[in-house]
This record gives C-alpha cells, sequence and structure tokens, in this order.
C-alpha cells in the first residue's frame, strides 16, 4: 500500500511542476516580447529610425504595395483567351404523330479566338499600367521620407526655441534681480522692475505657443507612423549636413533619369500608344470555332458531327474603332506633353532649391562670424553696465530681445538648411550621398 501511493504522488507533482514551468516560460517570453521599447519613444530620436519607421509603418505606403500586387495579377490575366461555351439542345416535335421530324440532342462547344496580336498587346497594356504603379510606390516613399525629414527638422527647431526661451528667462530673471537691488538701492526706479516682470511674463506666453506646437508637429508624425495621436516621441537631435558642392548640369541629368513621376508618365504614354494599336487590332475580326454532336432519339445510325467556323463582322469601324485609336493617340499626346512640363518643373525645382541653399549658407556665416558674437558681446556690456547703475534699462531689455532673435534666427536658418537639402534630395530623385 505505501509502495504505491509512492510511486502515485511524485508523478502527479511531476506534472504540476512542469505546468508551472510552462506557465512561467509564458509569462517570462510575453513579458520580454511586451518590455521591448519603441525605438520612437528612446530618449533621442533619430532622423534615421524616424525615416525607417515611417516607411515600416505609414498604411499609404501599405496600400500602394497591395496595389502593385493586384496589378501584377492583370499582367498575365488579359493574356488568356476567354474560356470555351458548352450547349446542349434538344429537339422534340409533339405535334404530328406521322412527321418526318427526327427528334434528336446536340451537344455543342465553341472557342473563340482573338485576332493574332490582340492578347500580346493587351497583356503590354497591363504591363504598363503595372509600372505606374510601381512608380506611385516609389512617389510616395520618397514623399513620406520628405514628410518626414521636414517634421523632424521641424521638431528640432522647437526644441532650441524652447531652450532659447528658457535661456532668455533666466536673462530676465537676472535682470528683475538686478532692477530690485537698484530700486532698493534708490538708484533706479520701481518701474523698471514693473517692466523686467512683464518682459518675463512675455516670455512665458511665448513658451506656450512653443509647447503648442510640438504638440502639432508630434501629432503630425505620429499621423504618418501610423499612432495614436497621444503616443510620445523622443527629442530629435541635431543634424549638421556638410557643405556639398552642388552642380546644377549634373543633379538635372540625375533628376530627369531619376524622378519617378517621369518614369510613370512615360509609363502612361506606351499604354496609350499600346492602346492605339490594340484599337488597330479590332479592325480585323474575332474567329470562333465550334464543333456539335448530334445524336437521332429514334435512329441511332443517323447520328452525325458537325464542325463550324464564324467570326465577327467589324462594321461601325468609323464610328467605334477609329474614334478609340484617335483617343488613345490624343491621351498619349497628352502625357508626352505633360512629360515635358514635368522636365522643365524639375529644373525650375533644383536651380530654385540651390539659390536658396546659397543664400542660407551665406546667413549662417554672417550669423557664425558676425551678429552671434557681437550681441553676446553687447549683452554683456549691457548687463554689467546696469548692475553698476550706469546702464539704460529700456537698452538692456532691447539688447535681450535682439540676442533672443538672433538666436532664434540662426537656430532656424539651420534647420531651414536641413529642410532645403531635403527637398533638393526630393527634387532630383536621389540621396545626394550617393550622388557625391
Amino acid at each position: 500500500m505505501n509502495s504505491k501511493v509512492g510511486r502515485d504522488i511524485p508523478k502527479s507533482s511531476f506534472f504540476r511542476y512542469f505546468g508551472y514551468l510552462c506557465f512561467h516560460l509564458i509569462l517570462l517570453y510575453m513579458s520580454r516580447l511586451f518590455s521591448e521599447e519603441d525605438p520612437l519613444t528612446q530618449p533621442v530620436l533619430k532622423l534615421e529610425t524616424l525615416v525607417q519607421e515611417v516607411l515600416k509603418r505609414n498604411p499609404d505606403l501599405k496600400a500602394a504595395r497591395e496595389r502593385i500586387r493586384a496589378a501584377a495579377e492583370v499582367v498575365p490575366r488579359v493574356q488568356v483567351i476567354d474560356d470555351p461555351a458548352f450547349k446542349f439542345m434538344s429537339d422534340f416535335n409533339n405535334f404530328k404523330a406521322n412527321s418526318q421530324f427526327m427528334p434528336m440532342l446536340q451537344y455543342q462547344i465553341s472557342q473563340t479566338f482573338p485576332f493574332p496580336g490582340k492578347l500580346g498587346l493587351r497583356g503590354k497594356v497591363a504591363a504598363e499600367i503595372l509600372k505606374q504603379f510601381q512608380s506611385e510606390e516609389s512617389i510616395t516613399i520618397k514623399d513620406l521620407v520628405l514628410q518626414a525629414k521636414k517634421l523632424y527638422f521641424q521638431l528640432y527647431f522647437n526644441q532650441s526655441s524652447w531652450w532659447i526661451n528658457k535661456n532668455n528667462r533666466d536673462l530676465s530673471k537676472g535682470i528683475i534681480e538686478d532692477s530690485l537691488a537698484l530700486y532698493r538701492s534708490g538708484i533706479k526706479g520701481y518701474e523698471e522692475v514693473i517692466k523686467a516682470q512683464v518682459e518675463l511674463q512675455r516670455l512665458d506666453e511665448e513658451l506656450l505657443g512653443i509647447e503648442s506646437e510640438r504638440i502639432f508637429i508630434v501629432s503630425m508624425l505620429n499621423a504618418i507612423l501610423n499612432r495614436s495621436q497621444r503616443a510620445e516621441l523622443g527629442q530629435a537631435e541635431e543634424v549638421v549636413t556638410s557643405s556639398y558642392e552642388l552642380i546644377y548640369g549634373k543633379l538635372e541629368l540625375i533628376a530627369l533619369q531619376a524622378r519617378p513621376e517621369l518614369t510613370e508618365l512615360q509609363a502612361k504614354v506606351k499604354e496609350q500608344e499600346m492602346m492605339a494599336k490594340l484599337a488597330k487590332r479590332e479592325y480585323y475580326p474575332d474567329i470562333t470555332l465550334s464543333t456539335s454532336y448530334e445524336q437521332m432519339r429514334k435512329n441511332l445510325h443517323d447520328n452525325a458531327w458537325e464542325a463550324s467556323i464564324s467570326f465577327t463582322i467589324p462594321l461601325w469601324i468609323e464610328k467605334r474603332q477609329k474614334r478609340q485609336v484617335r483617343e488613345a493617340k490624343a491621351k498619349a499626346l497628352a502625357n508626352r506633353n505633360a512629360l515635358q512640363g514635368m522636365e522643365s518643373t524639375i529644373r525650375g525645382q533644383i536651380q530654385d532649391l540651390l539659390g536658396k541653399l546659397k543664400a542660407n549658407e551665406e546667413k549662417l556665416l554672417l550669423y557664425k562670424t558676425g551678429l552671434i558674437p557681437k550681441i553676446i558681446e553687447a549683452l554683456k556690456t549691457s548687463e554689467i553696465s546696469y548692475r553698476t547703475g550706469k546702464g539704460d534699462f529700456l537698452i538692456l531689455l532691447d539688447t535681450r530681445r535682439q540676442y533672443q532673435e538672433i538666436e532664434l534666427g540662426y537656430e532656424r536658418n539651420k534647420a531651414e538648411r536641413e529642410i532645403l537639402l531635403a527637398e533638393l534630395e526630393r527634387a532630383v530623385g536621389v540621396p545626394l550621398e550617393e550622388i557625391l
């Protein structure tokens, strides 16, 4: 009795232990699965990470890829002939008992063959439409990359604005303390204290606008990322792109070969050219071959086979087929003109962006070598002079405001330069790193 009980207890304990082990392994796996940190919520959000996540999550890009899959199925489908037709017919005469009519059963199968070349042209038309969908996918990718970069640099400028505002609020608090000290010593009046406090409150008001703008930028990023509007994002880091020696002629040549919009329009031109050729093939008839078997219901020795051939008669060529040809040629010409217009637009975009980049770099140089060092020196001089009771309060406030505006202008131009480079990359259709 005891030995039997001794054998049963370890067995039940084993299964209980095994169940607990499996349960804890599942919990461990799930905890690791859900504890994986979202790369978008890391303390520092890198530009490359943002672009990769946008291309991974964006629903518009997923929709474009599904349209490609659908269009790829059309190419082989339209080159297959129609299904054959089967016909069953029964003849039976009940009106005259002495009639010579022989009741019979008839089985017929027929197949229609398009005029040679029609199926191949339909496949070529579908192939050009597929190229258009592929170009649309490429356009969607490049637009998403540009949109992500623009929002990223806007986010960086927003962060820079926040820090500049904080720095200037600290400066304003220092001015308030200095004005209070001068007021207590009887050197300055209390109105300067009030003006300094108003200046601080104005900066607090600007801070509210900066925080509101960040909410908008993050919501736009979450929209293209297909995330909840309340989802947080990490802090954008400063991106300083090296100066490029960009030559207009080289960029133009690359753009006219790489822009997906041009590829799409070229595919539309070829599609309509194929449609015109297909419409001309409609001048010729389609052929239908059929065979049938007749089975007599009384005299089986009279059973017979039949074969027939029929074809369509393109009777209304002037009113239908030729109009289809003219329609396709007109559309091809329209797309060809649109292609030329797009090429001119691309040339203009590149030239315009190169001009803006040059002006932007000159502004940045002016900020670095002139405005920023001088305004910092002027602000320090005004602060020292005011603390000693000799400086003018309004000059100090005006210098502080100029310092804030110059700092904001410098950061704004830095962000604009990166946005201009992203727009130039979009205009060319190839990453600038690949060009260099």
